[in-house]
């Protein structure tokens, strides 16, 4: 099996689908890649790809990008843990509608189209979640408009009839990750927070077993039109992950631990502020957070490991050390 080429890549600045586009060109493709900002590219995809300056509602770009290409990886999304609903809606669901059309305008027909959704369309239950279950997004915006961009995506392809796979990744973790700058910054001289003694699964996903899961989901005939949750199969608690991130940083910030309800109010009451409009940026605590720290991440991947997806390719242990790695670096 081999990847369709030219090969497309959405959000190539972002941190899936740099390494994503890294990866591509490791195994001999010369990626094409669509970008607002070619500056924010990863030094060593510059003169290795072929560049489009463009975003997701360039329709000429967008054109230009799909334009006879054989796989289309899309990546590009609005990831913020808080934001308002237009800025969402814009990235994650008109970019995907703005894609598809733009598809349709040049009567494309690319082997394949994955698309990176999020588990966050389960909206935080209680329990591990397969495939079948509800999947609306909750009550949080992102994967409100997650959801909905997966719902878009499923009624253009299938009437443009375009083959579709839909990744859903837990909490991506690497070099380059928010989780770990995030809580990184926080355990090295700030303050972590963690909810009913970190017991939860943080759903840990190396990126590198991730770009593994996306390469085979782009080649293998049992992936079409079909969606999987992806996380690596070990399960992995959020006081392990804070703890062995605290150690390999040498971090001396802080670690508290609240009950999940205290946690929630505290949550509600810090939100009041930037639901006023009276400050920018976002909370140090929101209820969003609380749920990623405080309700299972770690969903059900039977789906995925029965299809003979490549699983876990790099241990925790080592995922950890090059995350770490890469933290100490730029935090020097």
């Amino acid at each position: 099996m081999s990847i369709a080429e030219p090969v497309l890549v959405t959000g190539a600045t972002g941190f899936i689908g740099g390494h994503l586009a890294a990866r591509l060109r490791s195994m001999g493709a010369r990626p094409r890649l669509l970008v607002r900002d070619p500056s924010g590219l990863r030094s060593d995809l510059r003169d290795s790809a072929d560049i489009i300056t463009g975003d997701m509602a360039a329709s000429g770009r967008l054109r230009q990008a799909v334009r006879g290409a054989g796989t289309i990886f899309h990546c590009a999304a609005n990831v913020n843990t808080w934001d308002r609903w237009p800025a969402y809606a814009a990235a994650n669901i008109a970019g995907i509608s703005n894609l598809l059309d733009a598809i349709a305008a040049e009567r494309a027909t690319p082997a394949r189209l994955v698309h990176l959704s999020s588990v966050d369309v389960y909206g935080f239950p209680s329990e591990a979640a397969t495939e079948g279950a509800p999947a609306t997004g909750g009550a949080f915006l992102y994967g409100r408009s997650k959801a909905a961009g997966e719902a878009v995506l499923r009624e253009k392809a299938a009437r443009l009839g375009v083959p579709t796979v839909i990744l859903r990744p837990t909490n991506v973790i690497g070099p380059g990750s928010q989780f770990i700058r995030r809580i990184g910054d926080e355990l090295r001289r700030g303050l972590m927070l963690t909810i009913d003694g970190g017991r939860a699964d943080c759903g840990f996903l190396y990126i590198q077993n991730l770009i593994d899961c996306v390469i085979w989901a782009a080649m293998a005939p049992a992936t079409i039109g079909r969606c999987f949750n992806v996380r690596d199969p070990a399960s992995i608690g959020w006081d392990r992950f804070v703890r062995d991130l605290r150690a390999g940083i040498e971090g001396r910030g802080i670690v508290i631990n609240l009950p999940f309800h205290l946690a929630d109010a505290a949550a509600m009451l810090a939100e009041l502020p930037w639901r006023a409009r009276l400050l920018g940026g976002e909370p140090l605590l929101h209820r969003l957070l609380v749920r990623i720290f405080g309700r299972t991440c770690g969903h059900d991947i039977s789906a995925l490991r029965d299809a003979g997806a490549p699983l876990g390719g790099v241990g925790y242990e080592e995922a950890m050390r090059h995350s770490i790695g890469w933290y100490r670096e730029i935090a020097a």
